[in-house]
């Protein structure tokens, strides 16, 4: 009894560390606790955290972006021997965009639900959240398969952002077409990381964590001025310095994980406090979690055939923890369209929360110690 004990106890404490992207240290289940908590703590609960407060937290909301966006850029630009694992992520990424955004889009057709935003953003938003994945937090000792799905789970944020940045233009209503808009999103990533690499490489101590806050500071800020995503401007400063000469993206990594979870926590207690439950809300939730599910899975079979020795039974079931990239972008989402994308929100959210727990089921375990 207490080897078995032991095991389960092993088994659901790896289950519960996640991470969401490569960089990013292991959290015990952020998204189960703090959700929850943000509701609690928000308009719809004891109204600690007033509107009042989230309208100032806007701001706060587009520099956390920016710094995910960063993290997933330093994941993606510093993989090794990516070429194989980048196509098994978009694929798996992009069959569980048309899986839950044609899904999505089936129904409020046939519901013929009223939308302050057209049903196919609405489908294609709603596909982009539920391809983020956050597999478990694994070590030089797992098996195969477990390290394949942290390494997709690691790079299936990268295409959702970039196509999300066209997305987000179109929803903000802008008179920049939506390919511009990602252009532009790219191209002041890439400005302000020049602008920071700069001065990272000349300062020290306290003088350079001033000057890698200041430049997060500014990508959030300036993308969301300029109604653009702040996740894809992180994302592109992200990937320029990985590949920069020296040592920026161990600095930049370095400072980052100082603020890493005060960032991510604020960041879901906002979206909890966010949750405004409502009809078409509560109508999306239920589909939402089956569909992304169902993607999940048979986009784990498709990337499967993709790598080589990775079971294609296993691959899915590790990729359903859905992390805070999805979260992420529906909060980015309610930046720029605060009524329309409630639904968004409520259904991504409670969504998440479910997934995780549906994960602890369905998610192979780490294999048990080898008895002495």
């Amino acid at each position: 009894m207490k080897v078995r004990f032991r095991t389960s106890g092993r088994t659901l404490g790896s289950l519960l560390r996640t991470r969401a992207a490569l960089g990013l240290r292991p959290a015990m289940a952020p998204v189960m606790i703090f959700l929850p908590l943000g509701m609690v703590l928000g308009p719809a609960g004891t109204r600690i955290i007033g509107t009042d407060a989230l309208a100032h937290l806007d701001v706060v909301i587009s520099i956390v972006l920016a710094t995910l966006g960063v993290f997933i850029g330093i994941a993606a630009g510093t993989q090794r021997s990516a070429g194989r694992l980048a196509a098994a992520s978009t694929l798996e990424a992009a069959i569980t965009v048309l899986v839950v955004g044609g899904a999505t889009y089936l129904l409020l057709r046939s519901w013929g639900m009223p939308s302050l935003v057209p049903h196919a953003l609405v489908a294609l938003v709603l596909g982009l959240c539920a391809s983020a994945s956050a597999a478990a937090a694994v070590g030089e000792g797992d098996e195969r398969t477990r390290r394949i799905a942290a390494r997709v789970a690691d790079l299936d944020d990268v295409m959702p952002i970039v196509v999300g940045g066209g997305v987000l233009a179109s929803i903000a209503a802008g008179e920049t077409p939506a390919l511009a808009a990602a252009g532009l999103s790219i191209g002041l990533g890439a400005a302000i990381a020049v602008s920071g690499w700069l001065l990272f490489e000349r300062a020290e101590g306290a003088e350079r964590d001033v000057f890698v806050l200041g430049t997060l500071a500014l990508l959030g800020g300036s993308a969301a001025y300029l109604d653009t995503s702040p996740l894809l401007a992180g994302l592109s400063a992200g990937m320029l310095w990985a590949r920069a000469p020296g040592q920026t993206e161990h600095v930049v990594a370095t400072h980052l994980r100082k603020v890493q979870h005060p960032l991510v926590v604020l960041l879901l207690v906002t979206a909890g406090a966010s949750l405004q439950p409502t009809l078409a809300g509560i109508w999306l939730f239920a589909p939402y979690v089956v569909s992304r599910t169902a993607g999940k899975l048979i986009g784990g079979w498709a990337a499967s055939r993709v790598t080589s020795g990775v079971a294609p039974s296993d691959l899915g079931a590790y990729l359903i923890p859905p992390g805070v990239i999805g979260i992420a972008f529906a909060l980015n989402i309610l930046q720029v369209a605060p009524d329309g994308a409630i639904p968004i929100v409520f259904a991504v959210s409670a969504g998440a929360v479910v997934s995780e727990l549906l994960a602890l089921i369905v998610t192979p375990g780490p294999p048990d110690p080898t008895p002495v």
